[in-house]
């Protein structure tokens, strides 16, 4: 039993799709994988029942077609806990926690996708993303923008969970726009030297990229040479499997 967190720098960063491929990747190691957004907010009602964009694209596997991917949905494309509050709701955080842990004890390898950065608020009381991770003592992988300005945001998301006490394993930079190869390179160099973390695997800007990613080959093209063996290795210390 094992389990990863993934975490943006911002909204849409680029999570959900790199929880796709690391999970495409994980599968191609023969690694029982299941990767599971908790909760969603900007849900799609059709035919009466509420639907998970981003569990969705994890869907473009043919091995997770039809299953529950994701457990608390709204329909505001908002913070969780102001999207909950429109519905009358409040995000239940021990229950939240538990379903986490439930699903960790069955899967070799869990991968949990956040709601945008680190300090995203689930509730009124001020309970973020960043205290979530910390409760579930998950090792963490940041997903990043490739483009300007990501030095920034990256630096400030691995300081803010280094002084929590996660163990960062790894980042993912994705091209979510256009950008000059010359300032996403040094991009790349530039966060491992000054993080000392690694960069484990980047994606590409490609348009339309859910409607590529639903090609295995075209997902492999993109993986192979990502550094999945370390996040193999990765051990989650403390964390507990008391329910």
């Amino acid at each position: 039993m094992s389990g990863i967190f993934l975490t943006g720098t911002d909204t849409d960063a680029g999570k959900t799709i790199a929880t796709l491929l690391l999970t495409h990747a994980f599968l191609q190691q023969g690694v029982d994988v299941y990767p599971y957004k908790p909760v969603q907010s900007g849900a799609e009602e059709r035919e009466g029942k509420l639907i998970a964009p981003d569990a969705e694209i994890y869907q473009l596997l043919p091995e997770l077609k039809d299953q529950e991917l994701s457990t608390y949905l709204y329909k505001m494309a908002s913070s969780p806990h102001l999207a909950a509050e429109q519905e009358g709701a409040v995000i239940p955080i021990e229950k939240l926690i538990a379903n986490i842990k439930e699903k960790a004890v069955d899967q070799e390898m869990l991968l949990v996708e956040g709601a945008g950065g680190l300090y995203v608020p689930l509730n009124r009381q001020g309970y973020c993303i960043i205290d979530l991770i910390e409760e579930l003592k998950f090792p963490v992988v940041i997903v990043a923008r490739a483009s300007l300005g990501t030095i920034n945001h990256t630096m400030l998301t691995v300081e803010a969970l280094k002084n929590r006490g996660r163990h960062v394993t790894g980042i993912i930079l994705s091209s979510t726009v256009p950008e000059d190869e010359v300032i996403e390179q040094d991009n790349r160099q530039m966060i491992e030297q000054l993080t000392g973390v690694p960069i484990i695997g980047t994606i590409p800007f490609i348009q339309n990229i859910s409607s590529y990613l639903a090609d295995e080959a075209s997902r492999s093209a993109i993986t192979e040479n990502w550094r999945i063996k370390q996040l193999q290795e990765v051990e989650v210390r403390g964390y507990e499997t008391t329910i």
